[in-house]
Formats: structure tokens, C-alpha cells, sequence
């Protein structure tokens, strides 16, 4: 994945971008049964990628409700299954918030904000 990648819709914007050997995964607008299958083929696309970790940069998103939750948790699967790790960046309290109150936060590993992530995934020089 060297190019950006982009997928539009009226409801939603995916743009999946290499970081230093990291796919990240920038969603904007809503994550709802319409659009949530955009989102898990980008972020399923970046675990085939064969990079170590994906980050899935939920900033932007301004509605996420079960389908979203659903679709983080199928996410979060996929990564297990494609032995690579799953970051989501969720800095605001409507994708947070959902995430916290049903539990799923303990699962997942939250950030707020993509260099967070990407600091969290770089190796700690020894001493």
C-alpha cells in the first residue's frame, strides 16, 4: 500500500495511507449499516498488507453507533487472525464514549491521536 487510497461516499470518506510500514485508516462522517462494510474492506486491506500494525483513525467520524462497535470488534478479529495489531485513534466522545460504555475500550487499544498510535508501535531504543 505505497498510494493513498480513497473511497467516497455521501456519508462517508476512507483513506488508507503507509506511515512508516503502518497502515492508517482515516475515516470521516458516519459509521452506520450503510457504510460500515467501507470501513472494514479498509481496514481488512490493511491487515492483508502484511505491515504490523493498522490504525484506525476515527477522528473524524461524527456518528457511530452498535454497527460501528460490531464493526471494530470483527476488526479487531481480522487483526488476530492476520497476526497484526489493531490501533484505534478516538479522541472525541462520540465514537469513545460507545466504545467505553459497552465495554469493548478494554479490548481494544484507544489512543487520542494517530501519533500516539504510531509512537506506541515504534521500537523503544535500549540502553
Amino acid at each position: 500500500m505505497n498510494e493513498d487510497q480513497f473511497r467516497e461516499s455521501p456519508l462517508l470518506t476512507v483513506r488508507a495511507t503507509d506511515v512508516a510500514g503502518v497502515v492508517v485508516v482515516a475515516v470521516a462522517g458516519e459509521i452506520d449499516v450503510d457504510t460500515a462494510d467501507v470501513v472494514l474492506d479498509a481496514l481488512r486491506l490493511g491487515f492483508e498488507s502484511g505491515c504490523p500494525a493498522v490504525v484506525a483513525d476515527l477522528t473524524a467520524v461524527s456518528f457511530f453507533g452498535s454497527t460501528g462497535i460490531s464493526t471494530l470488534i470483527t476488526a479487531h478479529e481480522l487483526a488476530d487472525e492476520y497476526s497484526t495489531k489493531l490501533h484505534v485513534v478516538a479522541p472525541h466522545r462520540a465514537v469513545r464514549r460507545p466504545l467505553q460504555v459497552t465495554g469493548v475500550a478494554d479490548v481494544l487499544s484507544l489512543h487520542d491521536s494517530v501519533d500516539e498510535a504510531l509512537s506506541e508501535l515504534k521500537p523503544v531504543p535500549s540502553e
